[in-house]
């Protein structure tokens, strides 16, 4: 986070406090010095004066130093009992024990008037104090200044930086009292400062010099430009305290402008040994310059004795708001503290109770805004040491349900990758982050979260990624073109960050009990309610997720989960030992021990709360998510394996494809690696055994030749049990909205009683009605589940080759149907059918129909119809 010191410069304040602290001081200080010696002065020259008196000199001396030297060119007592002097001198000497003993206080002016009776001094004229001037050396040098034949404030103003001079009128000294006041203007300099009050007094007795309206103070400081402007300033001796009512103070800077301090209250408290040792400011505290303010109700700052800060304090609804072309940020706090080092350089930064900055930043006046918020219960701000002058943010805490959310505006341009908008946040209990000086900006290095991370992401396309967990650390990338991540304070991957370059998430890891969801956007999103639609890791659904840790990778966009990981959407779950999910396009690939689940695989509309769940137990998986698409990898000696109920696929690949409702199963080598289970609900023992009753038909009644078969079957014989049918080949397919599956490279089928190969081969299933109707007794039907049902026919062809116990039967084409365990094998055209069998040799015909586990077999010698046959028949035979 760029977070801008310059608005919490909090010495503008301490440069206020100071200024006024200081003249008031010496104000003060001169009116006290003067009213004492002036109300000594008749006593000094003797109360019996009744006539004029030239050139009056008086000096006090204390074991041999001069204390004062009063001086006045004329005295002259008047009958009415008061006094005037004339052209009147005092100087006040210091008292040699200090590091002022070289310094004098003179006070002068045209004429002076004493009232005995009432205890009034008045000056009739003008008033002339010099404070701090540098001391004459030699008893006659104090007199000749005491007598100072130069009166005029040019001539005393002398180019010394301690010497401060006060010019008044109308000054009344009321003895009885002990206030001196005036009702004029008062101007005073001061180090190449000038001042200005209207109306003043002052308590003897208090201590209280109180400047009673229009107070300003300008001149150049330290180089730059400054005014003091108060409504009232008063200076409390005994509590050495300066107050100041509506103070604004203002100080140019050459490069940035006029920067302004304003109190509606400030009263600074002044050292014994001089200068400001705090200062407290209530009312409208504000502190504003070129970029912006910083507004609360009170403020304070202490200073050291070298007048430098050394700690500050805002507090009552803190607010800043800063707003330039490039940059507008606001932010409020309850409570803001600052630390200064002893050169009084900003170190450290406190902010507390509902703090909240919000900031907005762009390259340029063309660019689009990108925003950022941070809000937290307290935040900490630790500033690098260097340059004074250029105070550089290293660290910052943020506590209490601390978040920072950014957004990335739209990017327009050929060149850039990402074109929409983006947006962030990382949020926990606690965030801490360092920051590094980069493009001529700070910028964001890396991030630490402790307690209920949260890292939140929306890429330009519209996919959300939540993840949260224990602890969060992240790394950034600020300044500059973003080369890839998402912004954090800048742009999205490929895109321009705003500002003087973003600062962009490079990478970030979370750890601890990680939960996660992901909604990516899919491109092709199938219509409501649609038959046959379905959900499903990959199928466009959100997808959730827990781990025991998350690693993000900014530049790839990939989400890395390891530790007991589980993905799901609800209907589906994979988990793994690993598994990597693309934010852009919601894929995932799981590496390790991958376990997957799906209950929604069901046909129609209208889902069966009892169908069985599919299972997947695979080495690796990969979930494509826009194309529905699941594929599932084993490894050498551990094929995938899917199964439902009791069916089952097991290959070295299965593919899903699940908006089609289709899975491909495929081998990675050369033999018949793919093995698929299919129950036989449908048959009598095994695939529907008949008595060993040989039956014949000729070929004029092919309905006695059917019959024949009917009325072969063995009396009393077992009711329809479930039996496996094993199909091994190189590749299967499995559509569920046709229920059906091919093979092909290659087919073995495999059951209780027999065996049979081909080059390939479809195995049809029963359509939910029909599984409802041939459901074995005490079992509910799968209802269409994935996969389910019973077997109703196979149809294998190419080089049939099927081995029953006893007989070995050869063709081009068999089909079986399970409702009738029948079997019918046909050839190619002069290349019949033939079967082999161990008792009555070798039976050929135009086809043959048969069942395993009976003898029988129907030959017909030729189609219904058929011309160029001499005669078509039908053959029992019998053993």
């Amino acid at each position: 986070m760029n977070f801008s010191v310059e608005r919490l410069r909090i010495w503008l304040l301490v440069g206020a406090g100071l200024l006024v602290a200081v003249i008031g001081a010496f104000l003060g200080y001169a009116h006290y010095r003067a009213h004492r010696f002036l109300t000594g002065l008749p006593g000094k020259m003797g109360m019996d004066i009744q006539q004029e008196t030239n050139a009056f000199t008086y000096s006090q001396s204390v074991k041999g130093k001069t204390i004062y030297t009063i001086h006045a060119a004329k005295a002259l007592k008047r009958k009415d009992g008061k006094v005037t002097l004339n052209d009147v001198g005092i100087v006040l000497y210091g008292r040699g024990d200090g590091s002022n003993s070289d310094r004098v206080d003179r006070i002068y002016g045209k004429e002076f008037e004493y009232d005995q009776t009432e205890g009034v001094v008045r000056a009739m004229g003008e008033v002339h104090i010099d404070l701090q001037a540098p001391a004459p050396v030699g008893a006659g040098a104090k007199v000749e200044y005491a007598r100072g034949k130069e009166v005029t404030p040019s001539s005393h103003v002398h180019d010394d930086d301690h010497l401060i001079h006060v010019k008044t009128s109308g000054l009344v000294f009321l003895q009885k009292l002990g206030v001196a006041a005036t009702d004029q203007d008062l101007e005073f300099e001061f180090n190449g400062m000038t001042g200005h009050a209207h109306g003043a007094d002052f308590s003897s007795d208090t201590g209280l010099l109180v400047l009673q309206s229009a107070v300003k103070v300008n001149g150049v400081k330290d180089g730059k430009p400054t005014v003091l402007t108060a409504s009232r300033a008063e200076l409390d001796r005994q509590r050495q305290q300066v107050l100041l009512s509506h103070a604004v103070y203002t100080v140019v800077e050459r490069d940035a402008g006029p920067r302004i301090a304003k109190g509606e209250r400030v009263t600074a408290y002044l050292r014994h040994e001089g200068g400001v040792d705090r200062a407290q400011a209530e009312g409208g505290v504000s502190l504003t310059d070129a970029g912006g303010t910083v507004s609360a109700q009170r403020g304070e700052v202490h200073l050291s004795a070298a007048n430098q800060p050394q700690a500050a304090t805002l507090a009552g609804d803190v607010r800043f708001a800063t707003e330039d072309p490039l940059r507008q940020a606001q932010g409020q706090a309850q409570e803001g503290r600052a630390a200064f080092d002893t050169a009084g350089t900003l170190q450290h930064v406190t902010m507390s109770g509902g703090v909240r900055v919000h900031e907005r930043t762009r390259g340029s006046a063309q660019d689009a805004w990108g925003e950022r918020d941070l809000t937290a219960q307290g935040l900490e701000l630790a500033m690098a040491s260097g340059d004074p002058k250029h105070v550089v943010l290293k660290d910052a805490k943020a506590a209490g349900d601390a978040k920072l959310t950014t957004l990335t505006p739209a990017v327009a341009g050929a060149k850039a990758r990402h074109t929409g908008a983006t947006s962030s946040a990382l949020s926990g209990d606690v965030l801490m982050a360092s920051f590094v000086q980069r493009d001529g900006g700070m910028h964001v290095k890396d991030v630490h979260g402790a307690g209920h991370t949260t890292l939140w992401r929306v890429s330009d396309t519209g996919a959300i990624a939540t993840s949260s967990g224990d602890a969060l650390d992240a790394t950034f990338r600020g300044g500059g073109v973003a080369r890839g991540g998402i912004g954090v304070a800048g742009g999205a991957k490929g895109s321009r960050s705003f500002g003087a370059g973003g600062d962009e998430i490079v990478t970030a890891v979370q750890q601890g009990h990680v939960v996660m969801t992901n909604k990516a956007v899919s491109k092709v999103t199938a219509a409501k309610g649609s038959a046959g639609a379905v959900t499903g890791l990959g199928s466009g659904g959100e997808q959730k997720a827990t781990a025991s840790r998350a690693s993000y990778d900014g530049a790839t966009e990939k989400m890395t989960l390891t530790g007991a990981v589980q993905v799901s959407d609800g209907d589906s779950m994979v988990s793994a030992d690993r598994v990597v999910m693309e934010q852009q396009t919601g894929n995932a690939m799981a590496d390790g021990a991958v376990k997957a689940s799906y209950s929604q695989l069901t046909q129609g509309a209208q889902t069966s709360s009892s169908a069985e769940v599919v299972h997947v137990l695979a080495a690796r998986g990969e979930l494509k998510h826009d194309a529905g698409l699941a594929l599932f990898y084993g490894v050498a000696g551990q094929p995938a394996r899917l199964w439902q109920g009791a069916s089952q696929v097991e290959a070295p690949v299965l593919q899903f494809e699940q908006k089609a409702r289709r899975m491909v199963a495929k081998a990675d080598g050369p033999g018949l690696e793919v093995h698929a289970v299919f129950v036989n609900a449908g048959s009598l023992d095994a695939l529907g055994a008949t008595s060993a009753t040989l039956t014949s038909a000729t070929s004029a009644n092919p309905t006695t030749a059917k019959g024949s078969v009917t009325q072969g079957k063995v009396a009393g014989a077992k009711r329809p049990v479930p039996v496996p049918v094993r199909v091994a080949s190189h590749e299967m397919t499995y559509s569920d909205l046709a229920r059906r599956a091919d093979f092909s490279g290659g087919v073995l089928v495999e059951d209780g009683v027999g065996t049979m190969r081909a080059l390939q081969a479809t195995v049809f299933l029963q359509a939910a009605a029909a599984a409802k109707t041939t459901k074995p007794p005490g079992k509910e039907a799968a209802s269409g589940a994935f996969l389910g049902g019973s077997v109703e026919r196979v149809v294998a062809s190419g080089r049939v080759d099927m081995v029953q116990p006893g007989r070995r039967a050869t063709g081009e084409q068999v089909v079986y149907t399970a409702a009738d365990g029948l079997f019918v094998l046909t050839g190619l055209p002069g290349l019949p059918p033939r079967m082999m069998d161990e008792t009555r040799g070798q039976i050929t015909g135009a086809s043959m129909s048969f069942h395993a586990g009976d003898n029988g077999v129907v030959v017909a010698n030729g189609p219904d119809g058929a011309t160029g046959q001499r005669v078509r028949t039908v053959t029992r035979v019998k053993q």
